[in-house]
């Protein structure tokens, strides 16, 4: 069985997919106000979402060893 994925490598995944999802929309012509306020709420949450689930994580995987 695999490793599981070290936090730092999960959030520069996650990044690069909202960066690239961004950048689609902008190419194809979305205006840009909305497009700034989607990626400031889209980066924020995913940056909490991986930070807290990797802390929930290591704190579950302390307690099982």
């Amino acid at each position: 069985m695999s490793s599981p994925m070290k936090p730092r490598v999960k959030l520069l995944l996650m990044n690069c997919a909202v960066s690239a999802a961004l950048l689609y929309r902008w190419l194809t012509g979305t205006a840009l106000v909305p497009l700034v306020i989607t990626g400031v709420l889209m980066f924020t949450l995913v940056n909490v979402l991986v930070i807290f689930t990797s802390k929930r994580s290591t704190s579950t995987n302390t307690e099982y060893k």
